[in-house]
């Protein structure tokens, strides 16, 4: 095996991942993730009122719904894996969804199993508000991803006109937490100081997330977008790398 050591491998990382980003691989990536997991809540729920058919019907056979209970759980977290990791590549952050999150599929799977299961019993009763509350979930978890895509779509609207209207300055990080070596990187709060353009020196605190290798310290200089007409409006203020001029770089660190 041939080895390159004139190529900067933490480098030749960033690149791989760079290129990741919107890929029609990560994208695929997501859609299997979440087939499986919504296959999976299927057979699980399914299984449940497999059950409760056998013991209507005094059957002593072992019910197919033994091999939706054996298949279900694995298929939910593999899946689950293979989605968290294609969103990372597509998005390029630690833990971002685009689309519909996992837990309106899942929610959605058990929804359709419980639904399925209670029109295969002989005598339903009461059993029809178990797929009505599941159904309920689901649809509460879809109306709380649209609403999360608008707000998350009218911010970057107004990042971009940040962009084209705002200062850019330089600041100083003054207070990041501290991560054990075991993790692969931080989503937690940063303290950063900047003087706007009346000389006035502001402190402002935002949410983000690193990926370890790109992880700030105290002391470090970092690129910060303000409105220079509203200063102290946290809510228009975006930090990034240092450097950054562009949305992308803006929304890197920014959960």
């Amino acid at each position: 095996m041939k080895y390159n050591n004139t190529i900067d491998p933490i480098e030749a990382r960033k690149q791989r991942m760079a290129r990741q980003k919107g890929s029609l691989g990560a994208l695929v990536g997501i859609l299997i993730g979440h087939a499986m997991i919504l296959l999976g809540a299927v057979f699980i729920t399914r299984a449940i009122f497999g059950f409760l058919e056998q013991d209507m019907l005094n059957s002593d056979e072992p019910p197919f719904a033994i091999f939706g209970m054996a298949a279900g759980l694995p298929f939910i977290i593999l899946g689950l894996f293979v989605h968290t990791g294609a969103s990372r590549k597509f998005t390029g952050k630690l833990f971002s969804s685009p689309g519909i999150g996992s837990g309106t599929v899942l929610f959605t799977g058990f929804s359709i199993g419980a639904w399925w299961g209670v029109l295969s019993l002989p005598a339903q009763g009461a059993l029809w508000i178990i797929p009505l509350i599941l159904t309920f979930i689901a649809g509460l978890l879809s109306i709380y991803g649209i609403i999360f895509r608008i707000r998350k779509s009218a911010k970057h609207n107004m990042l971009a006109s940040m962009v084209k209207d705002g200062k850019i300055t330089t600041a100083v990080i003054t207070d990041i937490p501290e991560i054990d070596p075991s993790c692969g990187g931080l989503i937690g709060a940063i303290t950063v100081k900047f003087t706007d353009m009346a000389g006035v020196d502001r402190w402002v605190q935002k949410v983000g997330q690193w990926k370890r290798v790109d992880l700030p310290k105290t002391g470090d200089k970092v690129t910060l977008l303000y409105d220079p007409q509203f200063p102290e409006n946290v809510s228009r203020i975006w930090i990034g790398p240092s450097g950054s001029t562009s949305i992308t770089d803006f929304t890197l660190w920014h959960s």
